[in-house]
């Protein structure tokens, strides 16, 4: 396995844009054999100190250790994360693959201003900045959604320059942001407020990145309650206190972003997706498409 203690916008071919309290880095890189790549503060894009980073894989997947977050942290695929590590820290890229990734270091004074005092949970995490202490607020990464990805994707390709860039690239970033701490907040508050175990949010979480896997699979509460360890009704009850859909409404949401997708892409028809989704009557896709997004699947199709 190759070590690489080079800088990371060298070694992800990335493109810097900086902003008032905010540095983009949007990564591009294709890896041919396994490597650790060896985050310090000369090859780290970030001042990590003063930056707390969201990351949002795109493409591929890197295994992230971090000091002072017990466990490593798998990012694959659609998937995002936030965390703040000031130390030195380890990140492994398997060979054959690419990655396709943006990553944004927020000053943690502006993070702290983005959030309000008064949500239960945020103590914590301001007194461990003030300490230097890194932190994670999840056990894992949070999915990538296709609002997110479309954000992404503007944030890459706008024509404007400038200080009409800096100001189209503030907006995006603002509803980049609300999106992701919207997510994060409504799931550790509510928890906060429910009072759900602490043990009981991790498997939870945990069960949710399986879903976010397997959502096209049949699935019964009975067979992820017992995937999960936990009886149903905590399933159910602490499902939606985290995420506030139960938990085949967040199934079902899933699947109709990823019937939008397949439609979009214009590789498919309406009957293979419905059979895709696993819907026997193309009507049944149909209606249900339409009560998710408010239209016809038909008129989706580009």
């Amino acid at each position: 396995m190759q070590n690489e203690q080079k800088q990371f916008d060298r070694i992800y071919n990335s493109q810097i844009i900086n902003l008032p309290n905010i540095k983009i880095t949007s990564n591009q890189s294709s890896f041919m054999e396994n490597v650790i790549l060896h985050e310090t503060a000369e090859t780290s894009p970030f001042k990590r100190m003063e930056d707390v980073v969201l990351t949002f894989i795109i493409d591929g997947q890197v295994n992230s250790s971090y000091q002072g977050i017990d466990k490593p942290i798998v990012n694959t695929s659609k998937s995002c994360t936030l965390i703040y590590a000031p130390d030195d820290n380890e990140h492994r890229v398997t060979g054959n693959q690419n990655i396709d990734s943006v990553s944004i270091g927020i000053n943690k004074r502006f993070f702290q201003d983005l959030i309000h005092p008064s949500d239960n949970w945020m103590e914590d995490i301001a007194n461990k900045i003030e300490r230097k202490q890194s932190f994670s607020l999840s056990k894992n990464a949070y999915r990538l959604t296709p609002k997110m990805f479309s954000i992404l994707h503007q944030i890459r390709t706008t024509e404007f320059t400038g200080s009409l860039k800096t100001l189209y690239l503030q907006g995006l970033m603002s509803e980049l942001m609300m999106l992701q701490f919207s997510e994060i907040m409504a799931e550790q508050n509510y928890a906060y407020e429910l009072g759900v175990k602490e043990i009981d949010k991790h498997k939870i979480h945990e069960l949710k990145n399986y879903i976010d896997i397997h959502y096209l699979e049949p699935l019964t509460l009975d067979s992820l309650a017992s995937l999960c360890g936990l009886n149903s009704f905590k399933l159910k009850t602490g499902f939606k206190a985290m995420y506030q859909k139960s938990v085949f409404e967040y199934i079902r949401g899933l699947r109709m972003d990823h019937a939008f997708k397949l439609l979009s892409d214009g590789n498919s028809n309406i009957t293979e997706v419905a059979y895709i989704l696993g819907y026997e009557h193309v009507q049944h896709f149909s209606t249900a498409f339409k009560k998710h997004f408010g239209t016809s699947p038909g008129k989706f199709k580009f």
